[in-house]
């Protein structure tokens, strides 16, 4: 089965980032993955530079996913979680609601997952720096099961609200460090060339989650 991590940040537009994008390619191919996905904070790479990237990762025989990870708040700012973001031609630089985004990534032909629902934040066991309870309230696409944030505990939730919902696991490393490149992967029943592919097997579950490491 093709193994995607589909939740990379790389140092050019994620300021956590330590990983160079070339770098980043270089990894996936070393670890045997088949493509991967970057989703940089609060923006989608530009199509001239995502191209040139591309370039890099074909020469790896790696399929490249351009995405973007969002963070979003209620209207008191209170945080309502953060969502990986697929099938945009834009970035999303605004401020938006759970619900806006939903609402504004679908109408545009999108997908959204729920990045790291339930990793657990410095304030104790049920604050998380995901979405929490509130992905069954969303018309989700998928949930990140597998991240190295998320302890048993926490994949036991997801995997709760998975059979709930019906919405299928992703997996990701989230990675901010070389070393944690395909930490975590999705795994595809069916082969992925481009975006297109991508998005219609999040979107029909055919789809596994794995931890790696």
């Amino acid at each position: 089965m093709p193994s995607f991590d589909i939740h990379t940040h790389t140092s050019i537009f994620s300021d956590c980032s330590f990983i160079m994008p070339e770098d980043l390619i270089r990894r996936a191919a070393e670890v045997g993955l088949d493509g991967i996905a970057v989703t940089e904070h609060g923006m989608r790479w530009p199509d001239d530079k995502f191209a040139e990237l591309e370039g890099l990762a074909c020469a790896q025989d790696l399929v490249l996913i351009n995405g973007q990870e969002i963070k979003t708040a209620g209207a008191n700012h209170k945080m309502e979680g953060e969502f990986l973001v697929f099938g945009l031609r834009r970035s999303l630089t605004g401020n938006y609601s759970a619900k806006e985004l939903v609402e504004i990534v679908h109408a545009e032909g999108g997908i959204l997952i729920a990045a790291h629902p339930y990793k657990l934040s410095r304030g104790g066991r049920s604050h998380y720096y995901g979405a929490g309870d509130r992905i069954y309230d969303l018309q989700l696409d998928a949930l990140e099961l597998c991240h190295p944030g998320h302890d048993e505990r926490a994949m036991k939730k997801v995997r709760t609200a998975m059979d709930k919902t019906g919405f299928p696991g992703t997996g990701g490393s989230d990675s901010h460090k070389l070393s944690d490149v395909g930490a975590c992967v999705t795994l595809f029943e069916n082969k992925i060339r481009d975006e297109e592919d991508f998005i219609r097997e999040i979107r029909m579950g055919r789809i596994q989650a794995e931890k790696r490491k």
